[in-house]
């Protein structure tokens, strides 16, 4: 629950400083859902390297 967390509050703050940067909420959308997916699949693949180790 913790990772997915993370991802939610990452995706926030990118699409945050995204929306204030550029004033296009769009943009800011796209880069907080990016950000988000980038961190759930960035500690997925951390879990699954280190469990196999």
């Amino acid at each position: 629950m913790r990772i997915f967390l993370l991802g939610l509050f990452l995706g926030g703050v990118s699409g945050g400083i995204a929306q204030y940067s550029t004033g296009d909420p769009q943009l800011a959308a796209a880069v907080g859902a990016l950000a988000a997916v980038a961190t759930w699949l960035g500690m997925a693949t951390l879990i699954v390297v280190l469990d196999s180790e």
